[in-house]
């Protein structure tokens, strides 16, 4: 009942300030998002953000979709949709999440990364290249609301080691202690390394591919100003977890990056911490969740992979 009561909130405010009627259907993932399709089938992503969401943060994001997409790489962004009078939110009281602001986005038509089983070689060189050319397309980009704290930022990975503690398993812990320590080195060379704005969360739920080809980049909402090499550092973890052979298709896409994008030795050398890194904070943010409701599906789904990939990269170095 929940669920109707939720959907059927969103639907009324959607029809009520948008004018839009149709159907939905909750996406997977750790937020509250929906596949909203009209009786003309056209497709729309309904999104629910938090009410304290800083405006100038919704603003930084809607002028870095358009900066991209005014960039000319071949790729499709969610342009956010106004509503009738012309704001890009909407106030909501949603009923299972409180008060709330909605925003609707473009649907991206093609095939989520993640869902592909058998990502080939192909594929993994044309988004290393496409990481690095959108990269060199937002050089210029920066707004006020990216310089920010955010829990996902890289370079605050080390805000979340004190999680370490709600672990049980002694072997884990010091697993995860190791990981922090791996990511100190690269923290470090922070200030040796460039800066800019940064997609933040290219993980394989944001990437939209057709046949071997990235054809569009999804959820900008951990974006932030960060170093350069964040960006593929946090790419190579998403493509290095539920592999077998995760290092070698690590190397195909930092190869096809460098192509595009050239890296400095130091920039190189941080770039093993940095996933360490990123999943440390990954596994962190994960255990505190599942000590608050460990029944959630939406908040730890890859926390095993995680754990696989972890000891994968500690054997390595």
């Amino acid at each position: 009942m929940n669920r109707e009561v939720n959907e059927l909130t969103v639907l009324e405010c959607v029809q009520h300030n948008y004018q839009i009627t149709g159907t939905l259907i909750r996406l997977s993932g750790e937020n509250l998002n929906y596949l909203l399709t009209t009786e003309k089938g056209e497709r729309y992503v309904v999104k629910i953000v938090d009410d304290d969401m800083p405006s100038e943060v919704v603003e930084m994001e809607n002028e870095a979709i358009g900066f991209a997409e005014s960039a000319g790489i071949g790729l499709h962004f969610p342009e956010i949709v106004q509503n009738i009078y012309r704001k890009i939110e909407t106030g909501i009281k949603h009923p299972f999440n409180g008060s709330n602001q909605l925003r609707i986005c473009d649907y991206i038509e093609g095939t989520i990364l993640y869902n592909i089983t058998d990502i080939s070689d192909k594929l993994l060189q044309n988004l290393g290249k496409t990481v690095a050319q959108y990269n060199l397309a937002m050089q210029d980009f920066d707004h006020p609301a990216a310089h920010r704290n955010h829990r996902w930022s890289l370079v605050e990975a080390g805000n979340h080691r004190d999680k370490i503690s709600l672990l049980e398993d002694t072997g884990k812990r010091a697993l995860l202690q190791w990981a922090f320590d791996a990511w100190e080195q690269a923290e470090n060379e922070f200030e040796n390394v460039p800066w800019q704005f940064i997609h933040g969360d290219m993980n394989l739920e944001n990437i939209v591919v057709e046949g071997d080809c990235v054809t569009g980049l999804i959820d900008f909402g951990d974006a932030c100003f960060n170093p350069l090499i964040c960006e593929l550092a946090i790419c190579l973890t998403y493509i290095m977890m539920k592999r077998e052979d995760s290092l070698h298709a690590a190397g195909i896409v930092t190869r096809a990056y460098t192509e595009i994008l050239p890296l400095s030795d130091t920039e190189l050398s941080v770039l093993v911490p940095m996933i360490c890194g990123r999943l440390a904070s990954s596994i962190a943010i994960a255990t505190e969740r599942r000590s608050i409701d460990p029944d959630n599906p939406n908040w730890f789904g890859d926390l095993e992979a995680g754990w696989v990939l972890l000891e994968k990269l500690k054997s390595s170095v």
